[in-house]
């Protein structure tokens, strides 16, 4: 019997607990809804694999420093260096899936995806400061930068460095001769390889982040870059001299994994385009007014320079890259940029 009674109370309780729940007038609460326009602080991360302070990290810090500004921190960007979330080719895929919001990179590396690309690495397109300027303010530089949509990649500007020189622990550079058989770390480009193949040296593709122990191991003679890098990775400290060749222009790049802009307001699409265009101009001319200063202050250290005069020599030895180029690539942004000159 009192089992009966247990149970029949059980019901009892049972039944009302029910009967209330269904009497309720209000619905189950609906999950917060989070995004892009909400008040909602979002944190983004920004990866690169530059050191702290120099041209790549001062980039990222001050294109954080204006998001989070004019957003009035409805994002914030933590900004990793020194290639914490990955380098190179990493980071460009960890941004492709969505892993890292942000990467700055060497515009380089870019063809690796997207190989139309390539153009800005031909040498000796650009024939001073002022053509380059002039391509960043362009609408073919506009066009040029939409090419990486299609990968997962929305490009947010373009920061010039400066030319790059070719660097050497044996001897000066004057004329291609100098360059017969020298060991030279070239990025990891096809236009890289082949421009120096034909200029009779020894290319050899190498990460960044190998280029300094393998200059002191003497893997390789030699190596190019802009001055500043040259200065801010102290790669003074294992080569001797600087040729001004300016046989390639580099470029920067703020990258921005495309499905995340995607997802912003037209607004918020306009505020990220306008500063990373805006932050690159900027510290490209601030690039352009350091290089004076850093070479002083190589030479300084001990590392000799010299001007290289008859650069037509070096321009005839390179025809066949651009001949090869132009026989899988459209020639209109070659023909673009030699326009603006």
């Amino acid at each position: 019997m009192k089992k009966r009674n247990s149970i029949l109370v059980s019901l009892v309780l049972l039944a009302a607990m029910l009967l209330s729940a269904c009497g309720s007038s209000n619905p189950p609460a609906a999950p917060a809804q989070s995004g892009t326009n909400s008040n909602e602080t979002k944190v983004l991360k920004l990866g690169h694999i530059a050191a702290p302070g120099t041209a790549y990290d001062n980039f990222a810090n001050e294109f954080k420093r204006q998001i989070e500004e004019k957003s009035n921190s409805r994002y914030v960007i933590d900004v990793y260096p020194a290639g914490q979330l990955g380098v190179d080719r990493e980071l460009m895929e960890s941004l492709q899936v969505g892993n890292v919001d942000f990467t700055v990179i060497t515009a380089s590396d870019i063809n690796q995806f997207v190989p139309d690309m390539a153009v800005q690495d031909l040498p000796f397109l650009f024939m001073n400061w002022d053509h380059v300027f002039k391509f960043l303010e362009s609408n073919t530089a506009k066009e040029f930068a939409a090419l990486t949509d299609s990968v997962g990649m929305k490009t947010l500007g373009f920061m010039p460095r400066g030319f790059r020189h070719v660097t050497s622990s044996i001897a000066p550079v004057n004329t291609p001769n100098d360059l017969k058989g020298l060991k030279i770390r070239v990025a990891e480009s096809e236009v890289y390889i082949d421009t120096f193949k034909n200029l009779g040296a020894n290319a050899q593709a190498m990460a960044w982040g190998e280029v300094f122990t393998a200059l002191q191991q003497g893997t390789i003679d030699a190596h190019e870059n802009t001055v500043i890098t040259t200065r801010d990775y102290k790669i003074n400290e294992v080569q001797k001299y600087m040729s001004e060749t300016g046989h390639f222009f580099a470029f920067a790049m703020m990258q921005m994994n495309t499905d995340l802009f995607n997802s912003m307001s037209p607004e918020d699409q306009k505020m990220f385009t306008e500063i990373g265009y805006e932050v690159a101009a900027k510290l490209g001319k601030e690039q352009q007014e350091n290089e004076a200063a850093a070479k002083k202050e190589l030479e300084s250290l001990g590392m000799v320079f010299n001007e290289v005069k008859d650069k037509q020599a070096f321009v005839d030895l390179v025809q066949p890259v651009y001949d090869k180029f132009l026989k899988s690539h459209d020639s209109k942004y070659v023909d673009a940029i030699r326009a603006l000159q």
